[in-house]
Formats: C-alpha cells, structure tokens, sequence
C-alpha cells in the first residue's frame, strides 16, 4: 500500500477565497460521480466543473443496479455519519418523486416485502426509522407466498432505475454548464493544474489510483427479465425481485474479491430457480439479459480528504468510494458530505485528512 504524505490543513496554501471562475475535477460518472457533481454546481453556482470517466451512462457499473433503497448502517463504522448519508438521500429521492421529474429521472416507490425462511424476527433500523409504512408480516401475511416462511417485513422505497437516472443526472450537469472529458485517469498528475479541486469517485478504479489495499470487488449477477405484472419487490434470504421502470431484476450473487465478468452458468440457474419458487408467475418472464458487474466494496466507504503526491509536490484529493452494493441508497448522501468538505476546504475550516 502506497503511504501519502498528510499535512496539516494550515501548511496548504489555497490560491482563492471562494470558486468564482474556478475549475473543479470530478474523476468518475457512475451515480456517485454525478451525485458530487450536480451538488458542486448546486453549491458553487459559479465554478467550472468538469467530469473526467471513460464509461458514462449505460457502460457504468450503476447503471444495472437494482437501485433500491435498503439501506445498511454496517457500511461505515460511524453510525451517525451513515443516518446523515441515508436520510439526505432519501430526501432527495422523494423531491423527484414528489415532482414532474420522476419519470424522466426513472424513481418510483415501490412497496414489497423482505421474506426470511431462517429468522421470524430480523431488524434493519435505518428501514424501520426512515420509512414511515414498515411492519413486521404476521402469519396471514408469509402465507400469501408458495414457500415456506418464518418472517418478515413490509415497506415503501424509492427504487431509482438508473438507466434513466444517469442520463437525466448528465442532462442536468451539462445544463447548468458542466463539461464532459471521455478519458480515463490513470493517475492524478494528467489533470491539470488549473483544477483546484479534484474529487475521486472512481468506484473500484480507486484500487489502482490509490494503492487502496482496503477496496475490492463483490461480484454481482443478476438476470434482467420483462415481467410487467410484477408490482413489488421482494427479497428472500439470498435473492431478490426489484421491478423497475422497463425490466424487472433478479438477483443476486455476493462472491468478495472476485473479479470474474462472465456469467456464471450454475449462479444464474439458482438465481432463476429461486426466484421462480418464491413467485412462480416469473416462469412466463421473457429474459433480456443477464449481467455481471464488479461493485466496490471498502469496511468503510471512504469520504475524505487526503494529500496525494502530485508532479514535484503534493496535490489534495477529495475521496468518494466504497460504496458497495450501497452505491444508489447512499450516493445522495455521501455527494452531500463530499460537497462539505470541499466548502471547509475553500473556507479554511477543520479538514478531516486521512491516509489509507
């Protein structure tokens, strides 16, 4: 692991006092990136804001997340920062859907049950405080299912379908002026230095940037299928039924360190099989196609700021990665505490600076 050097906040010197006419670099465009990106603009109104990525939109690893919003507060190990990153980015899911953007920007709620074959009582507070409808199933309820059952839950979420969601994100960033770089950053020294601020939302691509030893893949697989009548969601020990705007998504696999792309022909065929079980309808289902992805996993997401070597001295980097397969829930949220932390750094507040 690569060791960069991490200096007090007062001995960097910033050449500005606010980002009037200023350039700030978002490396990445997956929902993370674009989250950051359209909360600088928000924030800075008057900065240049530029987007460096070589996959946008659907060559994203976002874009075929299931895109619920099931939150897990075992993401980070600060209870508190994780409750702030879930509820901003519930707030900002129900102001598109309480607005005329909703279909463009592809968020819906969907109600849908969380089914256990093993526990009759499991909790996950950030769903039972965030979401005002959640209860625990009673008998009646477990046997609307053809499996046996010995618990759950019902709720209401957001689910953001971010093959619409990425775009119309993009849209709105170039709309208010943002420019796009099709280019992959292999390192921090091929920005230029007219950028004050550069903010890492690469994903697992921080791997490589940073010598980050702490981040690695949790391969993915799901199967995309047409099933228009499927209303809910559902989640049933290890798979689940997530319906979104065009396609409805089953899954999954959760292999750590993986880093295998190709469909795994037993993997699907247990994921088909289950979800079959559990709702037979899903057997007249026209498939699509299935997929693998490659999400980043870290034991904490990382949102900090670090000094980073940088030609013949030291450049400071904003981090936003980690995510996981939490990439959607907490992108909002964790945009909101990047964006902080890039205002502490203009106004020469307390930085919090970290190594790896």
């Amino acid at each position: 692991m690569k060791n960069f050097i991490i200096f007090k906040f007062n001995t960097f010197e910033l050449k500005m006092t606010e980002l009037e006419g200023k350039d700030i670099a978002i490396v990445g465009a997956g929902v993370v990136g674009l989250s950051t990106a359209l909360s600088l603009q928000e924030e800075f109104p008057l900065a240049n804001v530029t987007i460096f990525a070589d996959k946008f939109n659907d060559e994203t690893l976002s874009s075929d997340a299931g895109g619920i919003f099931r939150p897990d507060i075992n993401v980070h190990d600060d209870a508190e920062r994780v409750r702030t990153w879930c509820k901003d980015s519930l707030v900002h899911f129900m102001d598109i859907i309480k607005s005329s953007n909703s279909s463009q920007a592809g968020i819906q709620l969907v109600s849908g049950y969380h089914l256990s074959s093993i526990f009759s009582s499991f909790k996950n507070k950030l769903v039972e405080d965030l979401l005002p409808d959640w209860r625990k199933l009673n008998e009646k309820d477990l046997k609307l299912f053809p499996v046996q059952l010995k618990g759950g839950q019902f709720y209401t979420a957001p689910v953001v379908d971010c093959r619409y969601y990425l775009p119309w994100m993009k849209s709105k960033f170039e709309e208010n002026g943002g420019t796009i770089i099709k280019k992959h950053i292999s390192k921090f020294e091929e920005i230029s230095e007219d950028y004050c601020i550069i903010v890492n939302c690469t994903g697992l691509g921080a791997k490589d940037l940073l010598q980050d030893d702490m981040l690695t893949p949790i391969r993915g697989q799901t199967i995309k299928v047409k099933a228009p009548w499927i209303k809910h969601f559902y989640y049933s020990d290890d798979v689940y039924i997530i319906p979104g705007v065009d396609y409805v998504t089953l899954g999954g696999v959760k292999d750590y360190g993986n880093w295998n792309m190709k469909v795994n022909k037993y993997q699907q065929q247990y994921i088909w099989n289950t979800c079959i079980e559990l709702i037979p309808s899903l057997e007249k289902a026209e498939i699509l196609y299935h997929w693998v992805g490659l999400r980043p996993y870290r034991p904490s997401v990382r949102v900090d700021a670090i000094f980073v070597p940088y030609r013949d001295g030291y450049r400071m980097i904003v981090n936003n990665y980690g995510h996981g397969s939490h990439g959607v829930a907490l992108s909002w949220g964790t945009a909101q505490e990047a964006k902080r932390i890039v205002k502490q750094i203009i106004t020469r507040q307390n930085l919090p600076l970290s190594k790896l």
